[in-house]
């Protein structure tokens, strides 16, 4: 009868722990849909996602700490084995701040150095969250024999922050603010 107390306790603890970990770790970005698309044999890439940040990613972002959110795109061969080859690795990144005393949030694209100023928080992920015509390459370089997958996520750089916040961001579900890969055939 011990025994079977025991036992029901360490299910029921282990129960606890798999939930509580799926609520650490679950997704603060969405990845809604993805489209690559040819115009005048370039490929393209349209994103639509959303993005949620914490609690104390907005408490840090309010108080005038910048970090970057990066996109990583990659455009690989479909294999039946295990490993894939890279045809395509592209990456966009973001700088995002806040500046307290105008009370305007800034977003450089790292890439081009591009910046654009937003009025509230809500503007400024809607923008992120969204890729509109991202050449890709030119789809001569293709093989019409091969089969092709295409994956993206995005992410927070924990190595963007102020390095006093970076050891407890890597260990704070509150900093872990990405998205899962999200795959699809081309």
């Amino acid at each position: 009868m011990k025994m079977k107390m025991k036992i029901n306790k360490l299910i029921n603890i282990i129960i606890a722990m798999l939930v509580l970990s799926e609520l650490c770790f679950a997704e603060n970005i969405n990845i809604k849909s993805t489209e690559i698309y040819s115009d005048k044999n370039i490929l393209y890439l349209d994103v639509n996602s959303e993005i949620f940040f914490t609690k104390e990613a907005r408490k840090a972002l309010l108080q005038g700490i910048s970090f970057e959110m990066h996109a990583d795109f990659e455009l690989r061969t479909k294999l039946k084995w295990l490993f894939k080859k890279n045809v395509l690795k592209k990456k966009i990144s973001y700088k995002l701040e806040h500046k307290p005393l105008t009370d305007i949030y800034l977003v450089t694209n790292l890439v081009t150095g591009t910046i654009s100023y937003y009025k509230n928080l809500e503007s400024t992920l809607n923008f992120i969250s969204k890729i509109n015509k991202m050449e890709l390459l030119n789809k001569n370089k293709l093989n019409e024999n091969i089969d092709y997958m295409a994956r993206i996520r995005f992410y927070i750089d924990i190595d963007s922050l102020p390095s006093p916040m970076r050891p407890r961001a890597y260990f704070s579900s509150d900093w872990n603010i990405s998205s899962n890969w999200h795959e699809w055939e081309i």
